[in-house]
């Protein structure tokens, strides 16, 4: 994590030696003060949020176990893929030091950081926010053995949206057991929006399904184990899959 240089000033201050009349005198200064050494403390309300949902950072700026009052502080944000932190938002810590960055809106995963911008100087850790897409899936009947399955995902627009293939998977509903039924295509229906669909004939009138894509804004969002490869064939959910 990068540090923020220190926005205090120091005036350096040099001695004076005069001569009158054959007599030294040396005035002199004394070095300026060290700064105050500050410490900021800082969580996220929520490590992990749906696209679309907020979050706020709260914390505070100590020194010594202090908190300072009224010192200006910057939320900075650095999305994926992680080029480097900008300023997303200000504030000023309260009367005990604390501080609160609310309405905080990711469209992916995203690292952030508070950092003071007066004295004591401090930067605060590197929180991670981790943001999934928000899935949509329906299944509507056409009659005897045929059913539309539907799946809309909100994504983020970061990199491009290209069209990839979905495959559904069905299995009973108290069955482990998940057998591909069909591979589509997706497409986009505006920037950020996902669709597939597809008619299937399910093994029984109470089944499961499950689709899976691997879009080209996957490593964007998520936590890193949900970035698998899908299966090319059926498989086995374990007991505690969700």
């Amino acid at each position: 994590m990068s540090r923020a240089d220190p926005h205090t000033r120091f005036r350096a201050l040099s001695g004076e030696i005069v001569l009158a009349l054959g007599i030294l005198a040396v005035c002199s200064s004394a070095a300026p003060a060290a700064p105050l050494a500050g410490e900021i403390t800082a969580a996220l309300s929520s490590q992990e949020i749906t696209l679309g949902s907020q979050l706020s950072v709260t914390g505070r700026l100590t020194s010594a176990g202090q908190g300072y009052s009224g010192v200006p502080l910057t939320l900075q944000s650095d999305p994926y893929p992680y080029r480097g932190f900008t300023a997303v938002a200000h504030a000023a810590s309260s009367a005990d030091g604390s501080f609160s960055f609310a309405g905080v809106r990711p469209d992916r995963n995203t690292r952030l950081r508070v950092l003071s911008e007066g004295a004591p100087a401090a930067v605060g850790p590197e929180l991670v926010a981790t943001v999934d897409p928000k899935v949509i899936g329906s299944a509507r009947s056409l009659g005897p053995g045929r059913v539309r399955l539907i799946l809309r995902v909100r994504h983020t627009t970061a990199g491009p949206g290209r069209a990839v293939s979905v495959r559904w998977f069905l299995a009973a509903r108290a069955s482990r057991v998940f057998r591909l039924a069909a591979v589509t295509a997706t497409h986009e229906l505006s920037p950020g929006v996902t669709y597939a669909s597809v008619i299937v004939d399910p093994p029984v009138k109470r089944f499961v399904y499950r689709a899976c894509m691997n879009p080209p804004w996957e490593a964007a969002m998520g936590l890193p184990a949900t970035h698998r490869r899908c299966p090319d064939a059926s498989f086995v959910i374990r007991r505690d899959a969700r």
